[in-house]
């Protein structure tokens, strides 16, 4: 469909001859020959561009371009000022006012038709803002646009001081994990949480990016802390922190996490439950990496679903890792998916690193596959059984 031109002079030639110019050029053509016109075809239909006369009788270019700045449903339509040479201060004032361009007479058609092209243009990457803008409302100006940077900025330091400020200090189980949100604020998430058994251990993802997806991600933090305190359980723990979330969810929302429990006594236990989300592999010596296959549902989808556990006794140099599936869906430039072996391979390789150099290690590996930006969130967690018995050293 091609865009309407709204063309407002009192000169009939200059009319004609522009008419001629941007009909040829496939425009769709509305013409006024006077202020009081414009403004009703405008009313009528707004154009996606206005070509504005400043000398017009009854009332001039300029006062015209005045009320449109300030509808707020014509203050986005670009408008370019048509003017003698000689006008150059009727110029300026149009420039403050808020003319996009102008256009001194007599025309060169060429120069006409690009900087009707480039408003054009810019206007569409406008337009592709409208539902923003509708819910910004007097935000979507240049201050409203810096206040909500900078909230988005606190926004993000705020998330990432939720993230847990040290990792549990364990004898027997080393501990290593690296989260690296592709926007300002995002929705995956890794957490440790101290239980009256032992150390809780979480990864998940929330369905959606960016602000929706921060906000569920603190909400489902909070609520995982709340319940883990009460119960011991990693298959009743989650099972609760679904009936929460399926009450408080709109059906679009979801949350994948995998939830563990690492007892502090009695050896290495790790009791391990899945909601939806990527299974954790078993990485020990010698031995094929090995996918723990858990069973569940996505968290808030179904009120009475049932999450089972699985128990897990570790040896010495076990690695169990959980992470988030951009993490394994990171591409490199041919298109090739890191995948779960891929994954595992990185992993082993560094075997002689603490979990937490590996950790962030590979979490930069994979960013550096797509050119060092990553299209989803990535989190990764590891926890390596080392050479002891289990006991606590100082808690988490």
């Amino acid at each position: 469909m091609s865009a309407k031109i709204l063309l407002a002079d009192d000169d009939p030639a200059v009319c004609q001859f522009v008419d001629v110019i941007l009909k040829q050029a496939g425009y769709s053509v509305v013409r006024a020959a006077d202020g009081v016109e414009a403004m009703e075809r405008v009313r009528q239909s707004p154009p996606d561009l206005i070509l504005l006369d400043i000398l017009m009788p009854g009332r001039d270019g300029l006062d015209v371009l005045r009320s449109l700045r300030q509808n707020p449903e014509t203050s986005q339509i670009p408008v370019i000022m048509l003017t003698q040479k000689a006008q150059v201060e009727d110029r300026v004032k149009g420039l403050e006012w808020g003319a996009d361009d102008y256009v001194p007479k007599p025309f060169v058609p060429q120069e006409l038709l690009v900087r009707i092209r480039a408003l054009l243009r810019r206007s569409e990457k406008v337009r592709a803002l409208g539902p923003l803008m509708g819910v910004l409302g007097e935000w979507f100006s240049v201050q409203g646009i810096e206040q909500l940077g900078h909230e988005l900025e606190t926004a993000r330091e705020i998330q990432f001081r939720l993230l847990p400020p040290a990792l549990p200090n364990l004898a027997g189980v080393e501990v290593g994990a690296a989260l690296a949100p592709t926007k300002s604020v995002g929705g995956d998430f890794y957490d440790f949480i101290p239980m009256p058994g032992g150390v809780g251990f979480a990864i998940g993802d929330v369905s959606g990016k960016g602000i929706p997806g921060a906000l569920l991600m603190v909400m489902v933090r909070s609520l995982l802390r709340a319940t883990a305190w009460e119960l011991d359980a990693p298959g009743e723990i989650v099972r609760r922190l679904n009936r929460f979330l399926h009450r408080d969810l709109p059906p679009s929302m979801f949350v994948t996490m995998v939830f563990g429990v690492l007892s502090l006594g009695g050896g290495r236990r790790l009791s391990l439950a899945n909601a939806g989300h990527v299974n954790p592999i078993l990485l020990r010596r010698g031995r094929p990496p090995q996918v723990l296959e858990l069973g569940g549902p996505v968290l808030g989808a179904f009120e009475d679903a049932k999450y089972p556990q699985e128990e897990l006794l570790l040896e010495a140099g076990d690695q169990v890792v959980l992470y988030t599936d951009g993490l394994v869906e990171a591409t490199d430039a041919a298109g090739a998916a890191l995948g779960v072996e891929g994954l595992a391979a990185l992993i082993e390789s560094r075997r002689a690193e603490p979990p937490q150099a590996v950790a962030r290690a590979v979490l930069a590996e994979a960013q550096g596959r797509g050119g060092g930006v990553s299209r989803d969130d990535l989190a990764l967690l590891i926890l390596r059984a080392s050479g002891g018995l289990l006991d606590e050293e100082s808690g988490s």
